[in-house]
Parts: C-alpha cells; sequence; structure tokens
C-alpha cells in the first residue's frame, strides 16, 4: 500500500473509532474552560504555521538546487561530446550510474549520505585527455566547460548537504507535542455522550490536529509527495543520456 493511500485510511479510521468514542464513551475528565483551548490553538497554530513555512521555503531550496546541478550533469554530458565520443561515454556512464543509484534506492539524497565519486571520476577522465598535449582548441574549450560546470555541480552538492541538514529540532518537536496533547486532552473533556454531531465535531478537531503533525513530519522528512524529490528531473538526465530526448 502507498504511503498517501495508508495516511488517508488511517485519518480515516481515526476519525471513526474517535467519533465512537465520543459518542459512547461517558466524558470523566473535568471539563476545561474554553479560554484555554483558544489559548493553546492560537499558539500552536503559530508553532506549527512558522515550521510549515520555514520547511516549505527549505523544500523549494532543495529542488531548485537539485535541478541546477541536473542541469549542470546534462550539460556537462552535452560538452563532453565536444571532446570525443569515447570521453562522452565515459562521462554519460558516469552520470548514468549517479542516477541509477538514486532511483533503484528512491533516496534524493543518497549520494549525500554515502561517499559520491561522480565528480572526481569525471575529472579523471578529463585528466586523460589533459595529458594529451595536442588537444585541438574546440576540443580545450570544451574540457573548460565541463570543468566549469563540475565547480558549480561540487557548490550545488554543498548546498543540499546544508539544506538537508536544516531539520526541526527535538525540542521544537517536543513544544508541538506538547500542544498537540493539551489541545487533543481539553476537546475530550467537553460533553459528547449521545451527541453525534457534536462527536463527530471533536473527533474531525483531533484528526485536524494529527493531519498537521503529519504534514510537518513529511515535509521535515521532504517526504510530503509521493515521488521522492527530483524524480522527474533525474529521469530527464538519464533519458537525455538514453539518447530518448
Amino acid at each position: 500500500m502507498k504511503k498517501d493511500t495508508f495516511t488517508q485510511v488511517l485519518l480515516i479510521s481515526i476519525l471513526i473509532i474517535f467519533s465512537y468514542l465520543y459518542f459512547k464513551v461517558p466524558q470523566t475528565l473535568p471539563q476545561i474552560d474554553k479560554i484555554y483551548i483558544t489559548i493553546t490553538t492560537f499558539f500552536f497554530s503559530i508553532f506549527t504555521g512558522f515550521f510549515v513555512s520555514q520547511q516549505m521555503s527549505r523544500y523549494g531550496k532543495i529542488r531548485e538546487t537539485i535541478s541546477s546541478f541536473d542541469g549542470r550533469m546534462s550539460s556537462t554530458y552535452r560538452a563532453s561530446g565536444n571532446i570525443s565520443s569515447d570521453v562522452q561515454h565515459k562521462v554519460g556512464e558516469i552520470i548514468t550510474a549517479h542516477y541509477k543509484s538514486m532511483m533503484k534506492t528512491r533516496e534524493w539524497n543518497y549520494h549525500l549520505l554515502h561517499k559520491s565519486t561522480t565528480i572526481s571520476s569525471i575529472h579523471d577522465v578529463l585528466e586523460e585527455v589533459i595529458a594529451d598535449r595536442k588537444v585541438a582548441v574546440l576540443r580545450a574549450h570544451a574540457v573548460g566547460k565541463v570543468v566549469s560546470n563540475l565547480a558549480e555541480c561540487e557548490v550545488d552538492r554543498k548546498k543540499m548537504i546544508m539544506l538537508c541538514q536544516e531539520r526541526i529540532p527535538a525540542f521544537q518537536w517536543f513544544i508541538i507535542y506538547f500542544f498537540m496533547a493539551i489541545l487533543i486532552l481539553s476537546v475530550s473533556a467537553i460533553p459528547s455522550e449521545g451527541l453525534m454531531f457534536e462527536s463527530i465535531l471533536k473527533a474531525a478537531f483531533g484528526v485536524s490536529i494529527f493531519s498537521i503533525a503529519s504534514i510537518l513530519h513529511h515535509l521535515d522528512h521532504l517526504h510530503l509527495f509521493e515521488h521522492f524529490i527530483g524524480e522527474n528531473s533525474a529521469q530527464d538526465v538519464l533519458d537525455l543520456i538514453g539518447g530518448k530526448k
């Protein structure tokens, strides 16, 4: 079952179960003044809103940096064709291996978590060309273009590493979960035994709280969408090298 489908089924199940419990089970918690619910909701909204905005900005920056990296890899492959077909073939194999490992593991940050030799391997191929002193002007220009692209790729890689590490700290997660617990307990204290509409509203409120936390958790781990981040861009590079574009 896909993650998105599982999450939807889980939330619907929680809604049904809590609605039933609120409707059937007598309320035993001491009733809390509504002002506390209002204040807690306000602070919870401020905290989660700030972090959602922050993580969405981080997500956008990572996508932009990945697109930049992939674009330079495509440019590197094209420019290597002006050096020689043999060099382009070798560079194409190195870049293909880079992206296939990502597609296989479905981890956009695979080469950030594991040692990557992609850029250094392409440099090794270029060193073989530079060793030949009879390099034509066009080939020399192409080599310079590839070297420049690789330097920019290294910068993009450093940016991705930095952005990958910008996670929500454990203490902030504690505050979010603390407010969640207060809100759910406060709403649970509102009498609803035998009242269907009130029971459903209370359950829906609880589900919305869980949904916000779930979205924030997925954003923090960059797993908000079904496909891993940068998948289409990676496939585009593979299609280019495979001659499909």
